[in-house]
């Protein structure tokens, strides 16, 4: 499926734009920063988006991109962007699942553990599964997916190449679903969490959330895609200066380490491809070099806990928002002449550390 790309992949192309590809990570409605991200991104005018890679909502967000530049540029992906998050706030309302309490609330926070829905979901959800919850399988995202999306213009793309990361139930493998595999199926699939959904049946197969083993994966973008910079826009803190003590920080922290996982995977090994090719150990005209950058606001996100990727108030998924465009502004300001030069992202000491982890 994917062809071995020579290390001398252009980033510049013959308009003057630096030709990129985006990995968006997953993380319910903590998407709304890559929303934030993106809309910067396009807003500039700059780059040249050649492929993106999603996970749950960063697959959401993915799509939302192809369709609107596949329909009208630049601005018309940011119009479907904003148009998706509209449609997510929209179809929690009635919920009371994703709504704060009203000590959150006092509190200035945007977490629901004291959402009386949300502690009775969690509660329900440790003992009971989505297939004796909800034998009915009703599921408002689904509607949302299918409102939103034109999936045989998708597949019919060749401007453009999106991946989406689901998790094999029976075997624990990835699944990748290209772009000629859009279906509403493959969108549930990437975003199913076994806790609040049955699994996804695509093409005979079945499918949970792909956080669990790619969020996101790159090596598509690095098989399948011409430019060598790959941005990275991260949802889950990787550092937390504090032990976490409490039932409630413990999970919320292994939830991070689990979502990051493939991350730091793949950055490791990212990592120690350039370093074989600055040793003059690969040869660099037969091996692809990558440019690795990275987009966050960890401040942001330690703030907030895995209740929170429930919460679809508008104010919460604006704050985000905005947070997410100042990070890309200041990303932008410091790093745009760099694209196509070399690696950004600080890979070692955010992923990596020495050869035994060690910082």
């Amino acid at each position: 499926m994917y062809k071995s790309i020579p290390a001398a992949a252009k980033t510049e192309k013959k308009n003057g734009k630096k030709k990129v590809s985006i990995a968006l990570q997953g993380g319910g409605s903590h998407g709304a920063f890559s929303w934030g991200v993106m809309d910067r991104i396009l807003e500039d005018g700059r780059f040249e988006i050649e492929g993106l890679t999603g996970t749950s909502a960063g697959g959401m967000n993915a799509v939302a991109i192809a369709q609107g530049l596949m329909r009208g540029g630049n601005q018309a992906a940011r119009d479907e962007l904003k148009a998706f998050w509209q449609k997510i706030s929209e179809s929690g309302k009635n919920s009371p699942l994703n709504h704060r309490g009203p000590i959150d609330k006092a509190l200035g926070k945007y977490t629901m553990y004291h959402s009386p829905g949300f502690v009775i979901f969690d509660y329900l959800s440790r003992m009971f599964s989505p297939y004796e919850l909800n034998p009915l399988q009703i599921d408002p995202l689904k509607d949302v997916i299918a409102s939103s999306f034109d999936f045989d213009a998708l597949r019919k793309c060749k401007d453009i190449k999106v991946y989406l990361c689901a998790t094999h139930v029976k075997t624990g493998k990835l699944r990748i679903f290209g772009m000629d595999e859009m279906k509403i199926e493959a969108l549930q699939a990437t975003a199913c969490l076994p806790t609040i959904h049955n699994a996804v049946k695509v093409d005979g197969e079945y499918y949970w959330d792909g956080g669990f083993i790619g969020n996101p994966v790159f090596f598509p973008l690095i098989y399948d895609c011409e430019s060598p910079d790959i941005i990275l826009i991260q949802l889950n803190p990787t550092v937390r200066d504090k032990i976490p003590t409490t039932a409630r920080e413990i999970g919320d922290r292994l939830n991070e380490i689990t979502n990051n996982a493939s991350v730091v995977r793949e950055m490791r090994a990212i990592s120690f491809i350039s370093d074989l090719i600055d040793d003059g150990k690969l040869d660099p005209k037969s091996t692809k070099r990558v440019f690795m950058h990275l987009i966050e606001d960890e401040d942001t996100f330690t703030e907030l806990g895995w209740s929170s990727k429930l919460n679809t108030e508008w104010d919460f998924f604006m704050h985000l928002f905005d947070k997410g465009r100042a990070a890309a502004d200041k990303w932008i300001k410091e790093n745009y002449e760099h694209v196509g030069k070399k690696t950004t992202a600080p890979i070692r000491e955010h992923f990596v550390g020495d050869k035994w982890g060690k910082k």
